[in-house]
């Protein structure tokens, strides 16, 4: 079962020859779902679809009954669509009985199937990878995260910064369906630019961190105490949480120290930074900011966050203090960067 990526299928989809059956197969539902989508307004484009659109789950239907309504001539035009949605809790005989349609499908109909996961030794999955399409529908590395985001927000007709990027991919985490809407939000958000800014960004996620947070952390691993003070403060002042401001101080930190470590390990910086979640576009960047500590203040850096944690938990210090005493112990060791 070779197959497709959906990320190459979704881009190459208009020039590609329509095909009699479709599998999506994948953990990725949003990919799944999107490429049902996608073929059926293809297939339905100029039919009357409540006719001509059969959505079934394999759940409540058989092989042979999918068949005969796959067999249905189209009302009012040349093709209709059947969808059999989780193909994979059929038992293995069960989908095996779809082989025979397969091999010899109908020219009016096309079936689309779904599944979370499929064995590709069967007989089903050789069956389809010969006759049909399969697209693999697996979630995406955080360093695909980018490039996806920036081709959705191209078919908008717009162009995103990097740092803009860089904060949606950082935040989405698994979600793809929040980074979807967030992207959906951002271009009608923005509906009379034409690029998208970080500052757009911020407005219009209810995931996101604060423009001030993503300066907090820029600066403190710059060693540019100033600015790093006045973003903390002004962080604060935009009601961000002490401990979500401490959560993305840590974050970038293990990033650092994992990078760190690799690199002790005798990879390539680029490498170590892009095998540490870095994207792919922000190596450069993260590769100088490695260099203004060693491994030395890299694991000291662990015992002061540790510290700050419990003070942060069960201190009687105010917060922004506690905070700003984690600012100057970091920003004020070694290599002191271009402000202090």
């Amino acid at each position: 079962m070779a197959g497709i990526n959906y990320t190459e299928f979704s881009g190459r989809f208009k020039g590609l020859n329509p095909s009699p059956v479709y599998l999506f197969t994948g953990e990725e539902r949003l990919f799944i779902d999107e490429g049902v989508r996608l073929v059926s307004a293809r297939v339905l484009e100029d039919g009357i679809r409540e006719f001509n659109c059969d959505i079934l789950s394999a759940t409540d239907i058989k092989s042979s009954n999918v068949i005969s309504i796959a067999e249905t001539l189209p009302v009012m035009t040349n093709c209709r669509v059947v969808v059999v949605k989780d193909i994979d809790s059929w038992a293995s005989k069960e989908r095996e009985g779809l082989i025979s349609y397969i091999n010899n499908p109908s020219p009016t109909t096309c079936l689309i199937l779904t599944a979370l996961k499929l064995d590709k030794r069967e007989k089903f999955s050789s069956a389809i990878d010969k006759k049909g399409i399969i697209v693999l529908c697996q979630p995406l590395s955080k360093n695909q995260l980018g490039g996806w985001i920036k081709q959705e927000v191209k078919r908008s007709g717009k162009t995103i910064n990097d740092d803009a990027v860089y904060m949606l991919a950082d935040m989405a985490g698994s979600d793809m369906l929040t980074l979807r809407n967030d992207i959906e939000k951002l271009t009608l958000y923005c509906k009379d630019e034409k690029t998208i800014s970080l500052n757009d960004v911020v407005k219009v996620s209810n995931a996101i961190r604060s423009v001030s947070v993503f300066e907090v952390v820029n600066s403190i691993f710059e060693r540019r105490l100033k600015d790093a003070i006045l973003a903390l403060k002004r962080a604060l002042d935009e009601g961000e949480p002490p401990v979500k401001i401490f959560y993305f101080i840590t974050k970038e930190f293990r990033t650092m120290l994992k990078a760190s470590l690799l690199i002790d390990g005798g990879e390539s910086p680029d490498k170590a930074a892009i095998r540490s979640g870095v994207l792919p576009f922000k190596v450069r960047e993260f590769s100088q900011r490695l260099k203004k500590f060693n491994r030395r203040e890299l694991n000291s850096m662990f015992e002061r966050l540790t510290d700050t944690e419990s003070m942060l938990k069960g201190s009687a210090i105010k917060p922004a203090i506690v905070l700003e005493k984690l600012l100057l112990s970091v920003c004020g060791t070694g290599n002191p960067g271009s402000k202090s």
